[in-house]
């Protein structure tokens, strides 16, 4: 297991290796095959390719193509693939790079639903086969560039085995062959990323024009994919550099090549365009937040890495221990190659922080962090440097750790396996959770008591002392308000008149900090209500959202229009709310009346009890 600089590629043991593992990868897939892949957020990548060829509306101005074609696919439960737009068209959530790589594989699709008599509506079984064969071909040609990458560096056998630990000991393969069946963006930037280090060897070996072109394609591609891939720019501009000499050598070359800088910057910025030019027509801006969604986003000051590192919920290196190897290997990177490790760690740092900033951080339903896996070809390096370095240190230390890596492997596959078939939820996973479910090949009784509660299920809010306990009350009695009145035909004591003028009452306002240090709690709201008019003719509603940044999220209401209300008399109308995902503890929850209607309704003790999970 030595270090080699440079090493010849053809038929060798990590060939085969490499072919044994693609044909791993179909298997499992083909196994796995999915009911449909174009749905959830694959439908939103993959939109703007029927919408532009077979509909001709990338603007979604007709409303009846979306709801037909979900209508017979069944891709998505609710369209949030798309936006409004500032000009009246809808926009897609997601940049369009991954349709421009989807691209050739939806054309071949196109043409055989034509020639075979399937429907050519973009979603018919040819378009579907299509597009999860292109991913697999998509995959498989990472795994062999990723190979030559670290032939430059290391034997057949160190990459023989390195492939093995980067392709199953780790979540690349339940996301590249089961979760997403390849078609997410972890895939294709898995590839992306080996094509970046490649371009970026051979540049720094040749300076050969051809070899900066493909660089700045291979980059491009993947900011078009993902913009926060961005900082995948640091691997090649930082390549090379570990001190001031080298800092100003690398200086030289750019300026003794300055038209190869200008031609990567050029292919680059051309690249960048198709987005901008997508956001300008169909939003006015060349620029557009398509991702505007105040209840979440990237939550850089701080950031959540320690949970997303450690934590059971879906911590990376509780699901990819394997990775934890990679991270001692830095230390013998930086020891024995210098020159190699800034770059690769400054990305490392930098992407880690960004991905790990994003407010849901246990990225949903995946299995552990499905982000960093763009970053497990710059990662398979450091890996190489640890495992070559402790086998020249002793016999026992290099069997210890040999081992420790195939029990990696084979902790992965099974986790894996528990992961598709339920025992193993992960974006719900608690620590008692998973020790419940370790090792075990169906799904634990009572484990559902022990994972984190899931706000999308029937019933999420309701209330039961058993498992929750009431911590505060928060009351508005308008006693105190300045538009607060007193009829002793209404009631004894003083409450707030709502009219056309008074259209919002005063809120109950805490921030979340103030409410629980847990991660979400239940509340009871409840309004005291005195109505003369039918509220059908006069409607209102109880309100709670939460403020980040003063923009709103979470917002739930109850409309009294809707509730069984008798006319000249005080009834209470409630509703029992769980809050959402709680970007900051400075956030503002706020409770209030809202008045729709034009006539006078009065209302009273306006309230909001807190419900915690008992420990």
């Amino acid at each position: 297991m030595e270090i080699q600089t440079k090493q010849e590629t053809g038929f060798s043991l990590s060939g085969i290796i490499a072919f044994l593992l693609c044909a791993a990868l179909l298997l499992i897939g083909y196994f796995y095959f999915p009911h449909n892949i174009l749905c959830w957020d694959v439908f939103g990548y993959y939109l703007y390719l029927p919408l532009t060829f077979i509909y001709n509306d990338l603007g979604l101005k007709d409303p009846a193509i979306i709801d037909t074609i979900i209508q017979k696919y069944n891709n998505t439960s609710s369209f949030y693939q798309a936006l409004p737009s500032p000009t009246g068209t809808r926009v897609m959530r997601y940049s369009i790079g991954l349709s421009l790589l989807y691209s050739p594989f939806f054309f071949i699709g196109h043409v055989i639903a034509k020639v075979g008599g399937y429907p050519a509506d973009g979603f018919s079984v040819p378009y579907q086969y299509a597009i999860w064969c292109g991913s697999m071909i998509f995959a498989f040609v990472g795994i062999f560039i990723i190979r030559k990458v670290l032939l430059k560096f290391f034997s057949e056998k160190m990459v023989s085995f390195l492939l093995v630990l980067l392709i199953v000991g780790t979540n690349y393969t339940l996301h590249t062959s089961v979760h997403g069946q390849g078609a997410m963006p972890h895939d294709y930037l898995f590839t992306l990323y080996a094509f970046i280090l490649w371009f970026t060897i051979r540049w720094h070996e040749s300076y050969k024009l051809n070899h900066a072109i493909g660089l700045a394609i291979a980059c491009g591609l993947a900011i078009l994919s993902r913009p926060s891939e961005t900082v995948c720019l640091l691997i090649p501009m930082l390549w090379g550099i570990h001190d001031t000499r080298s800092l100003f050598e690398k200086m030289s070359v750019l300026k003794r090549r300055i038209t190869h800088v200008i031609v990567f910057a050029t292919i680059l910025t051309g690249i960048g365009f198709i987005q901008f030019s997508y956001w300008k027509i169909y939003t006015g801006s060349f620029i557009f937040d398509s991702y505007s969604n105040p209840g979440e986003g990237l939550d850089l000051f701080p950031p959540h890495t320690i949970n997303s590192l450690f934590s059971f919920r879906n911590g990376w290196f509780i699901y990819t221990p394997v990775m934890m190897l990679a991270m001692v290997g830095f230390f013998f990177l930086y020891k024995k190659d210098k020159p190699l490790f800034g770059s690769i760690f400054a990305f490392f740092l930098v992407n880690l922080w960004i991905v790990t900033s994003w407010t849901v951080w246990w990225n949903g339903p995946s299995f552990g962090q499905r982000y960093l896996i763009a970053s497990y070809p710059a990662l398979s390096i450091p890996l190489g440097y640890f495992f070559v370095s402790v086998s020249e240190r002793n016999t026992l230390l290099k069997k210890v750790s040999i081992a420790i890596a195939f029990f990696c492997v084979g902790l992965n596959l099974f986790q894996s396996w528990q992961m598709t078939t339920g025992i193993l939820p992960t974006p719900r996973m608690t620590q008692d959770a998973y020790f419940a479910a370790f090792g075990e090949t169906e799904i634990p009784e009572g484990i559902e008591k022990l994972l984190h509660i899931d706000p999308l299920s029937p019933g999420a809010a309701d209330i039961n002392p058993a498992d929750y306990e009431k911590t505060n009350t928060y009351t508005e009695d308008f006693e105190n308000c300045a538009a607060a009145t007193q009829d002793s035909s209404v009631s004894l004591s003083k409450f707030l008149k709502m009219d056309s003028v008074c259209i919002y009452s005063p809120n109950i306002e805490k921030k979340y900090s103030k409410l629980s240090d847990k991660d979400h709690v239940k509340m009871k709201i409840s309004l005291q209500l005195y109505s003369t008019t039918d509220p059908k003719e006069n409607p209102g509603s109880l309100v709670v959202s939460f403020e980040h940044k003063e923009r709103t999220y979470g917002y739930t209401s109850i409309d009294v229009e809707k509730q069984d209300c008798k006319l000249n008399t005080w009834h209470t109308v409630s509703f029992n709310y769980i809050t959402p995902v709680i970007r900051s503890g400075r956030d503002q929850m706020k409770v209030y009346y809202w008045h729709r209607g034009k006539k006078p309704v009065f209302i009273d003790n306006l309230q909001v009890e807190i419900w915690e999970k008992k420990d």
